[in-house]
């Protein structure tokens, strides 16, 4: 098993953010979360597995293979892991979020899908974020909703599902938490801003993005991946700048995802991970959105 290998590259990008590229990843990561220790998670959907790196690339550990048991996954979509603390996983093809520590030991697993209350299901999660209340948010594709469960694993609500008007969600795909305890959901051609208690709020950037492939929110501001450029805005939600991944990314290689943490900016592109300076605090950002 080759370990997936970190280093400082001489190359220096015209913004003067140093590049720390990932050299090998053993097998394609199909989604990311790095924690507060820059500890890097690295799921698998096709081989079903998870994987822990600490901050120098050397791997710790591996969990996962095909299968419903505890620990186990088939497909899973995506990982949260921010605080050092818990690692989720949305386990798509089993119905459930499973709950890790954070050296990957099973904790438990939360399923509603054969839950006698129809309110209260959810089914093919494709996302997960746990707010600073403790609070979980799970992207529920089956029914088109995002669930929120409270710290005592009980369904406290759903929204976007039945809602009518804007606040309608049509193919929700990722969800995260930012500042204000806001909740972004990618759903489809646009990210919708909700409350913590489900209110639609407004669209994320309307007129500005266009093919939104990825997201990432916390306490300083939130960012979406749209087409190879990253849109940043500020805690009050205020365009902020925006950052071309083709600076970074080798020719040919794709951006999955993206992380924001310890000052750096981590891009997924299934292949490796590319880490240079975050460039909301490097100046790296253009003053303006780039136009598509």
């Amino acid at each position: 098993m080759r370990p997936l290998l970190l280093h400082v590259a001489a190359a220096v990008l015209g913004s003067g953010l140093a590049l720390l590229r990932a050299q090998t990843l053993p097998v394609g990561g199909t989604a990311f979360d790095v924690d507060l220790y820059g500890n890097v998670y690295v799921l698998d959907a096709g081989k079903n597995t998870l994987r822990l790196y600490d901050r120098g690339g050397a791997l710790l550990k591996e969990v996962g293979g095909p299968g419903w048991a505890d620990g186990q996954f088939d497909r899973p979509a995506a990982v949260w892991a921010r605080n050092g603390i818990d690692v989720y996983v949305a386990d798509f093809g089993n119905h459930r979020i499973e709950r890790f520590d954070r050296s990957l030991s099973f904790v438990s697993s939360f399923a509603t899908r054969d839950n006698g209350n129809p309110d209260e299901r959810f089914g093919y999660p494709s996302g997960v974020a746990l707010s600073r209340l403790g609070e979980l948010f799970i992207c529920d594709t089956e029914n088109g909703q995002i669930v929120k469960v409270d710290r005592f694993s009980t369904v406290e609500r759903t929204f976007g599902g039945n809602t009518a008007g804007a606040g309608h969600l049509a193919a929700p795909t990722a969800v995260a938490t930012g500042p204000n305890d806001a909740v972004y959901v990618l759903d489809g051609s646009r990210v919708a801003v909700y409350d913590a208690f489900g209110n639609y709020l407004r669209d994320l950037l309307p007129g500005v993005l266009t093919h939104p492939e990825a997201l990432f929110a916390d306490d300083h501001g939130v960012a979406v991946l749209d087409s190879a450029t990253i849109f940043f805005c500020d805690a009050e939600e205020r365009p902020a700048g925006a950052f071309a991944t083709r600076g970074v990314v080798p020719p040919g290689a794709v951006v999955r995802s993206f992380v924001l943490a310890r000052d750096s900016l981590y891009l997924l592109t299934g292949e490796q991970i590319l880490c240079t300076g975050d460039p909301r605090r490097a100046g790296g950002l253009e003053n303006q959105p780039i136009s598509h």
